[in-house]
């Protein structure tokens, strides 16, 4: 991906006190004026997960599925992790659909299945 796609498409925060601070604009304008050379690592890499769960549907009957995650950095709690998202996702999705309401939604397996790269450069 060239270094201006790059600029174009990603969204930037600086770094503060006590949090982050939107700054896109300033960020884009700096990407777009470096070289590709000024990269010292140029390839980025986003750890893919399947996530096996299980649920009841508002009918009672029993389900298996998949869902997948991007996890932005691997980490020794990455479970955790995608257990928070799966039950923020399961809440989310019983708020915004009561008709299609799942219940006892439970994940069964976790497994990483790959890794997404792409070079970010000329």
């Amino acid at each position: 991906m060239h270094l201006h796609k790059f600029a174009d498409m990603a969204y930037f925060e600086e770094i503060g006190i006590g949090g982050s601070l939107p700054a896109t604009e300033e960020y884009r304008s700096f990407f777009k004026k470096l070289h590709p050379s000024q990269l010292l690592n140029s390839i980025v890499r986003i750890p893919i997960y399947e996530v096996k769960y299980s649920y009841f549907t508002n009918r009672g009957n029993y389900r298996v599925s998949y869902k997948y995650i991007l996890i932005r950095l691997e980490h020794e709690d990455v479970d955790l992790e995608i257990e928070m998202a799966f039950h923020d996702w399961v809440d989310e999705l019983n708020k915004s659909k009561p008709y299609r309401k799942i219940s006892n939604a439970e994940i069964l397996e976790i497994r990483r299945i790959a890794y997404a790269g792409f070079r970010i450069g000329l």
